[in-house]
């Protein structure tokens, strides 16, 4: 059998096989850690694999699309600072928006705010966009282009600040730098 010199390494097997090997090893693994989590979660019950045998294997093929994509480095100093700002931010958020709603006379003015994204990196700025409802009384509503919709609980107060020292901080925890926009 014929096999071209750029697949096969220097004791003459071929790399496809090896991939291919490496591939279903990990299949199988990622098969077996998701029925392991489905197990976990419906706490051993049988009948619940009727459901979970279908969600495995539509998870499974969602690994193998998305694995084949590379995984971005991390900053370990970006991670720490990162996981700090969404720990404070989520007691923080939660705290106000408990206030407002809850308490004596609802403190609210509701309306949407248009916020120009710093962040070019498609993986930070998913992240970005998903951590956004951290802040008190903002939630991600749309993304168009290089500008978030946000729906804010009090146009009064302007998110801006804080949502640049999100971008800031994902921005570390991908080792990447802000793109200064002048919109």
């Amino acid at each position: 059998m014929y096999t071209p010199d750029c697949c096969m390494d220097l004791n003459g097997t071929t790399r496809m096989a090896q991939a291919h090997k490496a591939t279903l090893t990990g299949i199988v693994t990622t098969t077996a850690i998701l029925a392991g989590l489905w197990w976990l979660i419906v706490q051993g019950r049988a009948d619940a694999w009727l459901v979970g045998l279908p969600a495995v294997a539509l998870a499974t093929l969602a690994s193998i699309h998305l694995g084949s994509r590379p995984l971005p480095r991390l900053s370990l100093t970006g991670m720490i600072v990162f996981v700090a700002l969404f720990l404070r931010e989520s007691v923080r958020g939660g705290i106000d928006v408990a206030r407002r709603t809850l308490g004596p006379g609802l403190r609210i003015k509701p309306g949407f705010h248009r916020y120009p994204l710093h962040i070019s990196h498609p993986a930070a700025r998913v992240l970005f966009i998903n951590c956004i409802g951290l802040f008190p009384g903002t939630l991600a509503a749309d993304l168009d282009g290089d500008h978030a919709e946000l729906h804010l609980l009090d146009t009064g107060v302007n998110p801006d600040p804080q949502l640049l020292q999100l971008e800031q901080a994902v921005a570390r925890l991908f080792g990447l730098t802000l793109e200064t926009c002048d919109d």
